[in-house]
């Protein structure tokens, strides 16, 4: 979010754009380790036009939702254990 807010501060200045995008997405790599979507975002940043969209925050909001989405399936996919012979 902090990157996408100082965006909006330089947005005049587009070498500065370019070195900000470049440090959040090494700092993105280095946090979260290799995604693509991760590409998808500084693809985005490098568009003239759509740098206005906040791209880095809803990437992390994408991939935190689907982190706990994948979470969760992993958790309601175990299943009971079977009762043992001894209880029947």
């Amino acid at each position: 979010m902090l990157s996408d807010i100082a965006a909006f501060t330089i947005v005049l200045f587009p070498p500065l754009q370019w070195l900000l995008d470049g440090v959040t997405a090494a700092l993105l790599f280095v946090v979260l380790g290799f995604r693509w979507s991760l590409f998808a975002a500084l693809a985005v940043e490098a568009v003239p036009g759509l740098q206005l969209f906040p791209a880095w925050t809803l990437v992390v909001l994408a991939l935190a939702t689907a982190e706990a989405r994948s979470a969760s399936d992993a958790i309601d996919v175990v299943e009971p254990a079977a009762d043992d012979e001894t209880t029947q």
